[in-house]
């Protein structure tokens, strides 16, 4: 009987660990490295592609660590900062969580993100290899709170078959005046529209243009480059070659749902680490240029950016574990061989040097647009402040209003820097 009830709590013991730990494997291995099982939330925004890729990086190294359970959450970018808010206001955030270069300081400000200083000193995050330059765009008021996942910038996409037929030879870098000349003749002789860009990053990017940074203006209230801004908007969307307001809300003009997918622009405006996605999207071969300039800047307008960091939750009781992720998201060639730089060229220069051979054509072109942007980029400007997204919302609104027409580009100057200034303080 002694025997039968041993055999019995032996079998009740081994089914309670294979519940608890997963599979018999897993449970062994944990076992033999007295390791306790843990659970890592993991929260990033991202197309199909991205997404199929972080699931194999985090399913890889499941495999890898046996005693770590990786639960994955995943949005589009919309919707992601939303929910990160919500998150944020019911103490509830991912251990690791995908994180924006506007929106670090105003997360780390809040205590929603961990302080990664310390990971670094121990060795947990390896940053021999990582640029200084690159540690510092994760930084607020000196501490460390976001690690860039890749090197990005501002570029401009075109099809070269839609090109070649307008019989159109296109210069390393347009003005924005040839731009609009160009973009006209394109359409007269293919039909494809003109997409200009007229978002915040465009906003900036006309202060950088004057030697200038946009909240430094918006808090002296000096309206220049905000002025020069709309302007632009009127002007390009006056052309005949523009694309036309109708048709902007089946697509998104600055993402991967483009309407160059079916050629109805020649061009498209976005970050360069969404490059490959696009040309997934579309199915052709696509390439890219530098972004058009004014012909009077006196400051070139293009920058190198992270294209976007990993943080750590201020309330995750497995900081360590989480840091120890990024560690080898970031270092490991494993990794990088499944997400080959769709977040952007890989900060660690070995890592990227190790699967360039491995990328595609087009990615490949991004790694050489990189480079060519670091020889003319200027210094990237300081985070956004907070309160950003709410500005960014109201910019919107303003440019949709002058390209129907609904509002001049002086009143649209005057009301958003009014609001601007008092979103973000005088």
């Amino acid at each position: 009987m002694k025997k039968i009830l041993s055999i019995l709590m032996i079998a009740i013991i081994s089914t309670m660990m294979l519940i608890a730990g997963g599979t018999k494997e897993e449970t062994a291995k944990a076992a033999e490295t007295g390791e306790e099982k843990i659970t890592l939330g993991l929260y990033w925004w991202g197309n199909q592609l991205r997404n199929d890729q972080t699931k194999q990086v985090a399913d890889l190294y499941m495999k890898m660590h046996p005693n770590i359970e990786i639960k994955m959450e995943f949005v589009d970018f919309n919707n992601y900062w939303d929910k990160l808010s919500a998150m944020a206001t019911s103490g509830n955030v991912p251990d690791v969580i995908q994180m924006g270069y506007p929106y670090i300081a105003q997360y780390a400000n809040n205590g929603v993100l961990a302080e990664l200083d310390p990971y670094f000193e121990d060795g947990t995050i390896d940053i021999s290899n990582i640029p200084d330059s690159i540690l510092e765009s994760g930084r607020v008021d000196g501490k460390c709170y976001a690690l860039s996942l890749g090197s990005n910038a501002p570029c401009m996409v075109y099809d070269p078959e839609i090109v070649k037929q307008a019989g159109v030879t296109l210069p390393d870098r347009l003005t924005t005046e040839e731009f609009r000349e160009i973009g006209i003749k394109i359409y007269e002789e293919t039909g494809a529209y003109t997409a200009s860009q007229d978002d915040n990053t465009k906003l900036s990017m006309k202060a950088r243009e004057r030697d200038s940074f946009i909240y430094d203006e918006i808090r002296n209230n000096d309206p220049s480059s905000t002025l020069e801004f709309f302007q632009m908007v009127k002007w390009l969307q006056d052309s005949p070659a523009a694309f036309p307001n109708e048709l902007r809300t089946d697509y998104d003009t600055a993402g991967v749902e483009n309407p160059i997918n079916v050629g109805l622009t020649w061009n498209a405006n976005i970050f360069s680490n969404q490059f490959i996605a696009l040309c997934d999207s579309a199915g052709r071969h696509l390439e890219l240029m530098l972004n058009p300039i004014d012909e009077d800047a006196v400051s070139e307008s293009l920058f190198l950016k992270p294209a976007m960091f990993f943080s750590i939750a201020e309330t995750s009781p497995h900081k360590k574990e989480a840091a120890e992720f990024i560690d080898w998201f970031t270092n490991s060639v494993e990794a990088n061989e499944i997400m080959l730089a769709e977040r952007g060229i890989p900060i660690n220069p070995e890592v990227a040097e190790a699967i360039k051979p491995l990328v595609s054509e087009e990615t490949i072109q991004v790694f050489d647009y990189i480079e060519k942007v670091g020889e003319v980029a200027t210094a990237i400007d300081p985070p956004d402040p907070e309160g950003a997204n709410e500005l960014f919302m109201n910019l919107n609104n303003l440019v949709e209003g002058v390209r129907y027409g609904e509002i001049t580009p002086e009143a649209a100057t005057t009301e958003f820097i009014e609001k601007a200034r008092l979103i973000i303080g005088e």
